[in-house]
């Protein structure tokens, strides 16, 4: 099977830089699977789990708000997203914690049009994320 590389990168850190077989995630418009020499393409993230999968075995990720890039003629893909961890290194404890705060500063009313869609879109991701804990 052939292979390509992958890097998560956040504004803080790059999460994985490797060489993998195939990555999987929810973007908006539908479940998405790429593997090596597919073709070009482009999708948005607003809440996902990215499992990726290489010859030493495989990781699952919890992304927030990100854009995937596949380059064909590069063979390689790029996620970018305001927030993503490894799925067993999440701190559910803190989530929660999150997501308290952000229902405060909703709660608050004095916000612009933007802050306030961008709350509730990060609301919504949120507590899809503490589902996906106890599912």
């Amino acid at each position: 099977m052939s292979d390509f590389h992958l890097t998560i990168r956040t504004p803080d850190k790059d999460v994985f830089s490797g060489v993998v077989s195939s990555v999987s995630f929810h973007a908006e418009d539908g479940q998405a699977q790429v593997l090596a020499h597919h073709a070009s393409y482009m999708a948005t993230i607003q809440f996902s789990t990215v499992k990726v999968d290489g010859e030493t075995g495989g990781a699952s990720y919890l992304a927030r708000s990100g854009f995937f890039h596949f380059d064909h003629k590069k063979n390689e893909a790029l996620l970018l997203c305001i927030y993503c961890e490894e799925q067993s290194e999440v701190s559910y404890q803190t989530v929660e914690e999150y997501l308290k705060f952000l229902a405060s500063e909703l709660e608050k009313g004095d916000l612009s049009d933007f802050q306030v869609l961008y709350l509730k879109g990060e609301k919504l991701a949120v507590e899809k994320q503490v589902k996906t804990k106890e599912a």
